[in-house]
């Protein structure tokens, strides 16, 4: 997958881009990896398609642009919570209901982009290492929630990892391919029971 050229630095041409970037992620939700095309998203966003080239070279570095922003809101996101934690402590229940609705919140937010992503797209090494990485980290410092929390046994760095990938594939289930339709509080609700009964029994 091809990267997008450098993000622009000022004001006027920052907006340009990222009005290319919603729409596009627009078109990929309305048409597909196949359906979409950079011609389709120039027009949609108001400018030429040489102005579209000096921003983004192909339709595989527009998607990659998206996957690196929604990549850098999420891990803004999940931050944050973690920074919470760290500063609050809370106990179990409430520290797994932080991570699970951080985790919820990254699919029902833009869930056809996310789907595109995850699903249907080609993905690069890169951009597969990355989303490796923020897993990773993710785990440790659940790791250090649960040693906070004296759950998880001896074997505490597995349950972490387990519990991030289980997480995500089971919202990911819930959310791209639902059984029926289910709001994100009560799938929060719902994974933070299961899990506080997997990690306490």
């Amino acid at each position: 997958m091809a990267k997008p050229r450098a993000a622009p630095r000022q004001q006027r041409s920052r907006e340009t881009y990222e009005r290319v970037l919603d729409v596009a992620a627009e078109i990929f939700a309305e048409c597909g990896y196949t359906g979409t095309t950079t011609n389709r998203v120039a027009e949609a966003a108001g400018i030429s398609i040489g102005t579209l080239y000096h921003y983004i070279a192909d339709k595989d570095a527009l998607l990659y642009a998206l996957a690196e922003r929604h990549l850098a809101s999420g891990t803004e996101s999940i931050v944050s919570v973690f920074v919470g934690l760290r500063a609050e402590q809370p106990g179990l229940a409430d520290s797994l209901r932080a991570v699970i609705s951080v985790i919820v919140g990254m699919h029902v937010d833009e869930p056809h982009l996310h789907h595109l992503l995850y699903d249907s797209a080609p993905r690069s090494e890169e951009l597969q290492k990355r989303l490796r990485e923020a897993d990773a980290a993710m785990a440790d410092e659940v790791a250090w929630h649960l040693e906070r929390l004296d759950v998880g046994g001896e074997h505490r760095r597995l349950v972490a990892a387990l519990l991030v990938t289980g997480v995500e594939a089971q919202v990911h289930r819930a959310t791209l391919d639902p059984i029926e339709p289910v709001s994100p509080e009560v799938l929060t609700d719902v994974l933070t029971n299961l899990w506080h009964r997997a990690l306490t029994t």
